[in-house]
């Protein structure tokens, strides 16, 4: 079956591959950040140094936004920029997107997912949820997130599972270890660990580094033109919109959901003068874009864009990870 809005999906696609930096289309793919409120300091995101204030989404604006959404995407992202449990509705936020049709996503570090939120997410509809765990022994978690609990987090992960297990309905549900120098070589105890307690897939994910925020300067070859700024937008807490997902600490100003719209926003001068200098290999002339550790996308991926749905996509690479074990450490 076909993903929502599928000529949508094409019409964008097909603007990618040709390169053309202005074309009739909406994201194909959509993140709010509900809230950019965080309850860790994790050493591989800018999230704790970014000076935007702090605040959470009026369920207004979120539901305008899902409106506006709704014919497009499948499924609308709500940790963009910040920790969901933090905001203190975002279980409506969940039933919004299910009321308008819309399936919901989001990614937690566990630290508040206590047995009372574990069974709100079990009822809310949530379509997939990622638990960001990211070591497998205490002395490394510490080394990501020195703020954090380590035996919490587990236990909570765990206390979900379980509670999933024996649920009549759940959601798609993601463990998650993103690979850093810190912890790499935990990357096969972890996956080890994990496999075996209940969720649908252990996901080893490569660590970005936010448009240059985080990590080591590398010298990167020449690459395709940027897919996210083809195919997904994000928006802040305050309707305002950055370039993309990595930039989350407010460097861009692409526009404000309070004065135009979505596809306004998404199809005017300021992206198309981007997605220009990609698609004229000038992507190093912009300050965000230029030290991106984001990997050039082959173009079977981009047309899998417009004929599949969010979450078969995600299964499938969660498919090809299992498949490739030999990559990580022992």
């Amino acid at each position: 079956m076909p993903p929502r809005g599928f000529f949508n999906r094409w019409r964008v696609c097909s603007a990618y591959l040709s390169r053309r930096p202005s074309f009739r289309g909406f994201p194909l793919e959509l993140q709010i950040g509900i809230t950019n409120r965080c309850n860790l300091d994790c050493v591989f995101c800018p999230q704790s140094r970014s000076p935007r204030p702090r605040g959470n989404i009026s369920l207004d604006l979120f539901r305008d936004l899902v409106a506006q959404a709704a014919p497009y995407v499948d499924m609308i992202d709500l940790s963009f920029d910040g920790e969901p449990f933090l905001h203190p509705e975002w279980d409506r936020c969940v039933g919004i997107c299910r009321e308008t049709g819309v399936g919901a996503q989001f990614e937690t570090n566990c630290l508040l997912l206590d047995q009372s939120r574990a069974r709100a997410v079990l009822s809310s509809g949530l379509t997939a949820i990622t638990l960001s765990i990211d070591a497998a022994s205490e002395e490394t978690y510490r080394r990501l997130k020195p703020s954090g609990d380590f035996d919490r987090v587990v236990a909570n992960a765990e206390a979900f599972l379980a509670l999933a297990a024996r649920s009549r309905s759940r959601p798609y549900i993601q463990v998650q270890f993103v690979s850093t120098p810190q912890n790499q070589h935990e990357a096969g105890e972890f996956r080890r660990y994990w496999a075996g307690k209940g969720g649908d897939a252990v996901h080893i994910k490569p660590m970005l580094n936010f448009g240059g925020s985080v990590g080591n300067s590398r010298d990167l070859p020449s690459v395709r033109p940027c897919l996210f700024l083809w195919t997904a937008l994000a928006v802040q807490w305050d309707g305002k919109i950055p370039l993309c997902c990595l930039e989350i600490e407010g460097r861009t100003r692409m526009g404000d959901v309070g004065k135009s719209s979505l596809r306004e926003i998404f199809q005017g001068k300021k992206f198309e003068d981007v997605r220009r200098l990609h698609a004229e290999g000038n992507y190093r002339d912009h300050p965000v874009c230029r030290d991106c550790w984001v990997p050039s996308v082959a173009w079977p991926f981009v047309l899998g864009a417009a004929f599949t749905g969010d979450l078969f996509r995600r299964k499938m690479i969660n498919l090809l990870d299992r498949l490739r074990p030999q990559r990580l450490s022992s």
